[in-house]
């Protein structure tokens, strides 16, 4: 085992709490036989876009993994990298690397539906985050201004207000990254920013996550393609299951954003059932040593599956 200086300085994980990219990445770690906080380091990313530019390598999101010398970034990579490194169990099984990716690309498309679903969405949003924002907030996290003003308003005001800043900065992250993606991704982006109808957005995701349930439906075991682990498709679809059904690997803190969105679904509600129980037992982030943003650049991404 790693001491925490040497652990801090050859291998580390550098997420947000919450995010589904950082869960994946967590549980394909996880996967490969590593625990946060016992085989490697965990830290966050400051969240002001000029503050990462300066810490981590385009596109200056999460997650980034530092191993043994090596700079990683985005969770499909690390994925990559990770079977690279340690051979079983695959998270893409040769006979079946191309389906896998092209799952894994389809529930990564899941990706703004859900942040809709619990961040635009009031009720989703007070179920995932409204309590742990307004702990942060009142506690003086976001300054003496809001804090004073949270404890002078009634509750029901503050987390409207709290709510009414997430939705606002959602939507400005939909509006530009539709302009910087464009295509299918970026057209989707921008109808999602102009979209205010919970029940379609709803609708839309379940009829998404339909799709995967009759392609675990069809396979052998509870993973995509008859996979008796976890594979990088999997992964993906948990990392996005984990905020709408789960508590983004953070008890206590998240809860629940949409606790419904895979009623009827056989083959996804097992499959979930098998990776939460896993992952919320062994890679908890709620109470983490030395957790904290990083404060000198990673650097450049040294790795890449594609050379």
């Amino acid at each position: 085992f790693f001491s925490l200086a040497v652990m801090a300085a050859a291998r580390e994980l550098v997420i947000w709490r919450g995010s589904q990219f950082s869960s994946k990445a967590i549980a394909a770690l996880r996967v490969k036989g590593f625990l946060p906080s016992k085989d490697y380091k965990l830290s966050s990313a400051p969240m002001g876009l000029e503050e990462r530019k300066k810490l981590l390598p385009a596109p200056y999101t999460v997650p980034v993994l530092r191993w043994d010398g090596e700079v990683v970034a985005g969770s499909d990579e690390i994925c990559a990298f990770l079977d690279e490194r340690v051979a079983e169990p695959l998270l893409y099984p040769a006979e079946h690397e191309g389906e896998i990716r092209r799952l894994e690309r389809a529930a990564s498309d899941l990706y703004w539906v859900n942040g809709w679903l619990s961040t635009v969405d009031a009720a989703g949003f007070e179920r995932w985050s409204g309590a742990r924002v307004r702990k942060y907030v009142s506690g003086g996290g976001a300054g003496v201004g809001p804090r004073l003003l949270f404890k002078a308003l009634p509750g029901s005001v503050t987390s409207r207000m709290i709510h009414g800043v997430a939705k606002k900065s959602y939507l400005a992250t939909l509006r530009r990254r539709g302009a910087e993606l464009g295509g299918e991704t970026g057209a989707a982006c921008l109808r999602l920013a102009a979209e205010r109808d919970t029940a379609l957005v709803m609708e839309e995701a379940r009829a998404m996550l339909r799709a995967f349930d009759r392609e675990l439906q069809a396979s052998a075991t509870e993973f995509f393609c008859g996979a008796s682990e976890p594979t990088a498709a999997d992964l993906t679809l948990y990392g996005m299951l984990e905020r709408w059904l789960g508590n983004s690997l953070c008890p206590g803190l998240n809860g629940p954003a949409q606790p419904s969105v895979i009623d009827g679904m056989p083959g996804l509600s097992l499959a979930w059932k098998r990776m939460h129980e896993r992952f919320q037992r062994d890679c908890t982030l709620s109470e983490l040593d030395d957790f904290a943003d990083i404060a000198t650049s990673v650097g450049d991404v040294t790795w890449s599956r594609k050379g």
